[in-house]
């Protein structure tokens, strides 16, 4: 009799475990959140790369770059009281502890559509046009993905532009912008 009990206590158990794989757990995060560098909702495969390269240039916060057209750079950040924004950023706060941001401005894009800005590291992107910060239309971020931490997507329009990096940990940050194909 002992015996069966414990065959059937086994097998209870074993069916349970089964079940608990199966199933998704109520807190497993959404796709696009956690997971690796595989969980954004779209490629990045461009921005890992131009991330790798030994070529990729060092700015400082304040340059201009130019036509808004796809590219890649560093950008040397500063704490955050010390950047010349053109609008307040639109988080007010990060993490505790020193905060950096920065500032890139960049010349009408030669074709309006939607463009995405990738960074490296933490921190708060706002792009702002003529005089008022644009909504983000979507946008992804992973915390486990080298390299890589979030994706954010703007629709911008025929006018200057300024990329505002704000709430950042540390002193600098990789930053990748390009049209969306």
């Amino acid at each position: 009799m002992r015996g069966a009990i414990l065959a059937l206590a086994v097998l209870l158990f074993c069916a349970g475990s089964a079940l608990a794989q199966a199933m998704p757990a109520k807190d497993t995060p959404q796709r696009g959140m956690l997971g690796g560098c595989e969980a954004f909702k779209w490629p990045l495969d461009k921005e890992r790369a131009s991330f790798e390269s030994a070529e990729l240039e060092m700015i400082a916060s304040g340059a201009a770059r130019g036509t808004l057209t796809e590219q890649a750079f560093g950008l040397v950040l500063q704490p955050v009281a010390e950047v010349g924004y053109v609008l307040p950023p639109a988080k007010k706060k990060g993490a505790s502890g020193t905060q950096y941001g920065g500032m890139v401005v960049f010349a009408a894009p030669d074709k309006p559509g939607t463009y995405q800005v990738t960074l490296s590291g933490e921190g708060w992107i706002d792009l702002v046009q003529d005089g008022a910060s644009l909504k983000a239309v979507d946008h992804s971020g992973v915390k486990d993905c080298p390299g890589l931490r979030k994706s954010v997507r703007f629709n911008v329009g025929a006018a200057p532009v300024a990329l505002q990096i704000s709430g950042s940990p540390a002193d600098s940050v990789k930053v990748a912008v390009r049209p969306v194909e």
